[in-house]
Parts: C-alpha cells; structure tokens; sequence
C-alpha cells in the first residue's frame, strides 16, 4: 500500500498574508473586505476570480467607471498584480508563519514511506517553499512531487498532482489535505478524499476534519486508504 498526500501550501504548511494583502489593496481601491467575506469570495478561489468578486461586490467596478468588459478586465488585472506586489512586500518582510504542526506530520509521513505532493495554484508557493529550512532541507525539497503554480485552479492543480504522482510512483490512493472550501470541493470533485484542516474556518463537505496536525499520524493514512476511502 502506497498512500500519497498532496498538500496546500496556504494556510496548511504556511500561514501566507494573502488575506492581509487583498485587504490592503481593496482598501486602496475604494473598498473593504472582512475575513467572512475573504474565506466566501476569495479564498482557495483562482487569483483572478477572487479579484472579480471583490470588485464586483464592494461596487469598486461601479466607482472606478468600468462599465464595459475591456474595461472591467484591464482594471481586474491592475488590481490583481497590485495584490500580487504587496503580498511579495509582507513576504519579503517575514510575514508568514511556518506551520510546524504540519511540518512534523509530513516528515513522519515521509518515514513511513508515505508520498507527498505540494499542489497550490499560488505561483508564489515554490518560491517561499524554498526559503524555509527544515532540518538543513529547503521545504520544497521534502516533497516527491511539487506542481504548484503550474495551474491556475485548485482542480486542475491537484489533478496535475494526481497525475504526476501516478506516472512516477503509482500511489494506491491519494489524499488532499486543504484548509478552504473550494479546495475541499475541487477535491471531492476529483474523486480523492479530503482532510479538512479546520483552522479557522467549518468544512463540512470534507470526509475528515482536524483541528490540529496532533489528531494526525501515518497510521490513520494507511487506515483510510485500507477502507478504500478514496
């Protein structure tokens, strides 16, 4: 039995300041967000799609005069890349927060022989992956598979994760750990089972859900998998 894990970066491995980021730019256009609305209209959603919902909702489209769909696209875009500038800012800063909970899960996976993917529609992810040191290893380097940024959509990242994992190792089942919503939902979607890590937020659509990395071990991957629970 060869279960494979595939990973979120956001939220699960690391707390990144997206949140603060997009907050910090509706801001600055006009707007206001609160975290309610971040986890319902942006969270785990494709970058675009999440900047479409803010400044559809908060009325910033109707306040900058952007009424047809050349204009509405030409200010989505400076929005989304001016998020995009400020969440590069506070990283750079060292405003993110390791998850080592999470951390010490994936080694004890990783030793008990269990694989792991990183798969995050986030382009920032392999890049901030790769600054953290675990154990003299860069973070990036502790997974078999690593897809991230490689498509826009949590659905279609993940089935890049399934796919990969199955042409180099033929996993026996596949296990999507996720912290938001729509990532719950791409999984389901895709067949896999889904562990909600309900840190902040209720995911009731995942087939197990945790509050803490300490509920988890190996043996209830391999459990699950054993029951066919896929």
């Amino acid at each position: 039995m060869k279960p494979a894990l595939i990973w979120d970066f956001d939220g699960v491995l690391v707390y990144t300041p997206h949140e603060k980021a997009w907050r910090e730019a509706t801001r600055k256009y006009g707007g206001d967000i609160d975290h309610e609305f971040y986890v319902k209209y942006v969270s785990g959603k494709p970058r675009y799609e999440g900047a479409h919902n803010i400044l559809t909702l908060t009325g910033i489209y109707e306040k900058y005069g952007a009424n047809s769909e050349e204009e509405k696209e030409r200010l989505l875009k400076e929005f989304a890349e001016f998020k995009n500038k400020i969440l590069n800012e506070l990283i750079d800063k060292g405003e993110y927060e390791v998850n080592w909970g999470a951390i010490e899960f994936l080694l004890n996976a990783k030793k008990s022989g269990i694989l792991n993917a990183l798969a995050s529609a986030s382009r920032n992810a392999s890049k901030l992956a790769s600054r953290i040191i675990v154990n003299d290893k860069r973070l990036v380097e502790l997974f078999d598979v690593n897809v991230s940024g490689l498509a826009s959509t949590k659905k279609e990242v993940f089935r890049l994760a399934i796919e990969e994992l199955k042409r180099r190792f033929s996993p026996t089942c596949f296990i999507i750990i996720e912290d938001a919503p729509a990532g719950v939902k791409a999984g389901k979607e895709l067949g896999s089972l889904v562990l909600g890590y309900e840190r902040d937020t209720t995911l009731e659509e995942a087939d197990m859900r945790f509050r803490d990395f300490k509920e988890l071990n190996p043996s209830v991957i391999f459990e699950l998998c054993k029951e066919g629970k896929i």
